[in-house]
C-alpha cells in the first residue's frame, strides 16, 4: 500500500519541478551570459595598463571565450587575456619594445596628419559587411577589421589616415 501511494507522490513531484523548471526557461528569467564588447574590454585594458591599445581579438571556442589585447607604452608591449563574459583579467605578459616595434603599428604621422579612431574605422567597415566585430589591429597606417554575420567571415581593411576602405573580403567561416 505505501508503494502505491509513493508512486503518484513522486510524479507529481517530478511533473512540479518540470513545469516550474520550464516556466523559469520560457519567461526569460534564467540568467543569460552575455560577451561584453571590445570598447568595455579596451577600457579594462587601459585601466590595467596605461598605453595605447593596438589590437584586440576576441576568440571563442566550445571551452571559452576570452580577448586578446595588445597595449603598448613608449617603452613595453603588453599582452593581455580577458574572460569575455566577466572582463576578469586572466593573463598578463609584458615585453620591452624594440625599435621599430612602433612601426609596424602606428603609421608615419607629422604634425599635421591624424589617425581616425577605432571607432571610426568599425562604423566604415560595417558600411560595407554587417556582423560582429571580432578583431581589430592597428598595423602600418591600416585597420584590419574581422567581422563575423552567422556563416560568413568579413575582412576589411581601412585607411587609418583617409578613413576609407581599401580591401574587402568575404568568406566562409572556418
Amino acid at each position: 500500500m505505501k508503494k502505491m501511494i509513493m508512486i503518484p507522490a513522486l510524479v507529481i513531484t517530478l511533473g512540479v519541478g518540470a513545469a516550474i523548471g520550464s516556466t523559469t526557461l520560457l519567461s526569460g528569467n534564467a540568467q543569460e551570459k552575455k560577451v561584453l564588447s571590445m570598447q568595455e574590454i579596451e577600457k579594462k585594458a587601459l585601466a590595467v595598463v596605461d598605453g595605447t591599445v593596438a589590437n584586440i581579438e576576441f576568440d571563442q571556442n566550445q571551452f571559452s571565450s576570452i580577448y586578446e589585447v595588445e597595449v603598448y607604452t613608449d617603452t613595453e608591449e603588453y599582452d593581455l587575456k580577458f574572460d569575455a563574459y566577466s572582463g576578469k583579467l586572466l593573463k598578463q605578459k609584458k615585453e620591452r619594445l624594440d625599435d621599430d616595434d612602433w612601426d609596424d603599428h602606428i603609421p608615419a604621422t607629422t604634425a599635421t596628419t591624424k589617425i581616425i579612431t577605432k571607432e571610426q574605422a568599425i562604423k566604415t567597415a560595417q558600411t560595407k559587411a554587417k556582423g560582429k566585430v571580432t578583431k581589430i589591429k592597428l598595423d602600418d597606417g591600416v585597420y584590419e577589421i574581422e567581422l563575423k554575420d552567422g556563416q560568413y567571415e568579413y575582412e576589411v581593411d581601412v585607411d587609418a589616415v583617409s578613413g576609407n576602405i581599401i580591401d574587402f573580403e568575404q568568406g566562409f567561416d572556418d
